[in-house]
C-alpha cells in the first residue's frame, strides 16, 4: 500500500520566512501614498503633481507601466509553466500567480490615480466606450488580466479540483491577454504620429521583453528573501532557468535599443531625434547611463555571464539592480517622447521650454509619495500571503 502523503493547509505561520520586515515597511509606505491620496483629493492634482502642459504624462504613468508590465511577464513565465508544462517554472506556480496578481493591483493604484475620476471613466467605458481607442482596449485587456489571475489563483490553491487541461488553459490565456495587452501599452504611445519618438511598433516590442526579463528578475529577488539566499536544491534549476531567461531578455533589449538610437540618430526625424539626445547627453543622461544602461543591461548581464547563472545569491542581486534600473528605462521611456515641444516657445505661446529648447518636467513629492503607494501595496499583501500563506506548489 503506498503511503499516505498529507496535505499541507493552506494556511500556515511559515516563522522562518523574514516576511514581518517587508509587512511593516508596505504599512508606512501605504501610509506615506495615503497621506498623498488625501492630498490629491482635497486639493487636486494640478496642486499636487508636477505634469504640466508640455508634460502631461509624468511618474504616475511610468510607475503604472513599471509595475503592470512586470505583472503580465510574470503571467507570461506562469503560462509557460501551466500551459507548455515547462516544469522549472510550474514548480514556483503559486509564487508566481500570487506575485502578478498583486503587483498588478499595485499597478492600478497608480493609474487610479493618474486619472481624475476612475470611477467616472469606468462608467463611460461600459455605457459608451470608443472601440477605436487604443487606450480603452488597454483598460479592457488588463482588466480580463486581473480576472484571468484570479481564476489562476484558485486553481494553484486547489490542484485537487483542478483538471490539467483546465490549468493548462487558464495559465495559455494568463500568457496570450497578458502579451496582448502589454503589446497594446505599447501601441497606445506607439499610435501617436504627433510624438515621433514613440510612433511604430518598437515600444509594442520593447515592453513585453522587457517585462518578460523583469517577470524572471522579480522571482530570481524574492527567492533569494525568502529564503534568506539559501534557495532549495529541487529549485536550483528552476533560478538558472529563471537567470538565462533574463539574460536573453537583456540580449534582446539591447538589440532593440541599439537600432532605436540608431534610427533616431541616423535619419533625425523632428521629435524622435531631440528625444534620443535628451537622453544620450541632456537632462535624462544619468537616468540613461547608470540607470537603463548600468543597472538593466550591463551590471546584470555581467552577473548572469560570469557566474553562468548558477550562483543564487548572484541571481537574487542581478534582479535587484534589474528592477531598479527598470524604473529609470519605464521613466525615460514617459518622458523623453514629451521633451520634445510640439510648437515652438514663442513668446505669447504659452509652451515653456528650457534655454536647450526642451520642456521640462520633474516629479513632485506628491508623485513619489503615490509611487510609494504602488510598492506598499505589493510589499504588505505578497509578504502578508508568503508568511500566512503556504506559497511552496505541491505537485499536480
Amino acid at each position: 500500500m503506498a503511503a499516505h502523503v498529507e496535505k499541507k493547509s493552506l494556511f500556515t505561520l511559515n516563522k522562518d520566512i523574514p516576511a514581518y520586515p517587508f509587512i511593516i515597511l508596505g504599512l508606512i509606505l501605504l501610509a506615506i501614498g495615503g497621506i498623498a491620496v488625501l492630498q490629491v483629493l482635497l486639493k487636486g492634482h494640478e496642486a499636487v503633481y508636477g505634469v504640466t502642459r508640455e508634460v502631461p504624462w509624468g511618474l504616475l504613468i511610468a510607475t503604472y507601466a513599471y509595475f503592470v508590465i512586470t505583472s503580465t511577464g510574470l503571467a507570461f513565465i506562469g503560462g509557460l509553466g501551466h500551459a507548455f508544462g515547462y516544469e522549472k517554472y510550474a514548480k514556483m506556480s503559486r509564487r508566481i500567480v500570487v506575485m502578478a496578481f498583486v503587483i498588478l493591483l499595485a499597478g492600478f493604484t497608480q493609474i487610479g490615480m493618474e486619472i481624475g475620476h476612475p470611477i467616472r471613466l469606468m462608467i463611460y467605458l461600459i455605457l459608451s466606450p470608443n472601440l477605436r481607442a487604443p487606450i480603452v482596449w488597454m483598460g479592457v485587456f488588463y482588466s480580463i488580466e486581473l480576472v484571468i489571475l484570479a481564476i489562476e489563483l484558485y486553481m494553484v490553491f486547489n490542484p485537487d479540483k483542478v483538471s490539467h487541461s483546465a490549468s493548462a488553459v487558464v495559465g495559455f490565456f494568463a500568457l496570450l491577454v497578458g502579451t496582448v495587452a502589454t503589446s497594446n501599452l505599447g501601441y497606445v504611445f506607439g499610435s501617436l504620429n504627433a510624438r515621433p519618438f514613440y510612433h511604430g511598433i518598437y515600444f509594442s516590442t520593447f515592453l513585453v521583453i522587457s517585462g518578460i526579463t523583469a517577470g524572471a528578475a522579480m522571482l530570481m529577488l524574492i527567492h533569494n528573501i525568502v529564503y534568506k539566499g539559501r534557495i532549495p536544491s529541487d529549485l536550483e534549476d528552476s533560478m538558472t532557468a529563471l537567470g538565462k531567461l533574463m539574460g536573453l531578455g537583456i540580449g534582446l533589449m539591447i538589440f532593440l535599443y541599439f537600432w532605436k538610437i540608431m534610427s533616431s540618430l541616423y535619419t533625425e526625424p523632428k521629435g524622435a531625434y531631440e528625444a534620443v539626445l535628451a537622453m544620450l547627453k541632456g537632462p535624462l543622461s544619468v537616468n540613461f547611463w547608470i540607470g537603463e544602461v548600468g543597472l538593466a543591461v550591463v551590471l546584470p548581464l555581467l552577473i548572469i555571464v560570469f557566474t553562468k547563472a548558477r550562483n543564487m545569491k548572484a541571481l537574487g542581486f542581478a534582479g535587484f539592480i534589474y528592477m531598479i534600473g527598470l524604473f529609470f528605462t519605464r521613466f525615460d521611456f514617459i518622458v523623453a517622447g514629451q521633451l520634445p515641444p510640439m510648437r515652438a516657445g514663442y513668446e505669447g505661446s504659452g509652451v515653456h521650454t528650457t534655454i536647450s529648447g526642451l520642456a521640462h518636467y520633474s516629479p513632485s513629492a506628491g508623485e513619489w509619495m503615490i509611487f510609494a503607494l504602488g510598492w506598499g501595496v505589493f510589499l504588505f499583501l505578497y509578504f502578508a500571503a508568503e508568511k500566512y500563506l503556504n506559497l511552496e506548489t505541491e505537485h499536480h
